[in-house]
């Protein structure tokens, strides 16, 4: 319990915003290697002291890199509407969150994620989390966030997504490309030293200038 209360404490006295927001799949997919950089990550993310903040599912990639975190001593935020809690966090002894956030909704559970993190990271996965990762850039386009985005480009997994922006972009319909490229990361390893660096290069121009108080 004490241990647990020090690192609270650690924590608290970092900046507010020094949290990842991770989007990936409640399956584990096809690709060992895809689990596989999600223990990674979550790893890194406990042994840089970030806290992760993710969609609260105990099943697949989500669970693996929650179980990782935790089991490496980090801290972690599951935020799922209430409507997922039976399909998606089902018993794992292993996820112990020291904070679990129910929303009534999936419009309050995204709004919730972009509130508490400071980057968002796109590992492997399925349709929802396509949509998590591109609604992120479209707010950065829109000017809401400067916030590091992260693209972790496992074995190639986000290709054709970096080639249909592309096709966006030269058929004219992308405007203000440069609020919205991602840090394309190949290996999970270079994940949070991305972030990081990322975020003191925002640190010395000012940090993210926007929050989104309704959308």
């Amino acid at each position: 319990m004490l241990d647990a209360i020090i690192r609270l404490m650690l924590f608290h006295l970092m900046s507010r915003n020094r949290s990842i927001c991770v989007y990936c799949g409640s399956q584990s997919g096809q690709r060992p290697e895809h689990e596989a950089a999600g223990r990674q990550l979550g790893r890194s993310l406990a042994e840089n002291r970030i806290r992760l903040v993710y969609g609260g599912g105990t099943h697949g990639i989500m669970g693996a890199v929650a179980e990782e975190t935790i089991r490496f001593g980090g801290l972690v935020t599951g935020i799922i509407p209430d409507f997922l809690k039976s399909r998606e966090a089902g018993d794992n002894p292993g996820l112990a969150f020291d904070e679990l956030i129910v929303t009534p909704d999936m419009h309050t559970r995204k709004h919730r994620m972009f509130e508490k993190s400071g980057a968002f990271v796109a590992l492997p996965g399925g349709i929802g989390t396509l949509e998590e990762i591109v609604e992120i850039m479209t707010w950065a386009q829109l000017g809401r966030h400067r916030r590091p985005m992260v693209l972790a480009n496992i074995g190639g997994f986000w290709d054709p997504l970096l080639q249909l922006l592309e096709h966006i972009a030269e058929e004219g319909f992308l405007h203000s490309r440069e609020l919205i490229q991602p840090l394309v990361i190949d290996e999970p390893g270079g994940i949070v030293p991305a972030v990081l660096a990322a975020w003191e290069t925002a640190d010395g121009n000012g940090g993210d200038a926007d929050i989104i108080d309704r959308m």
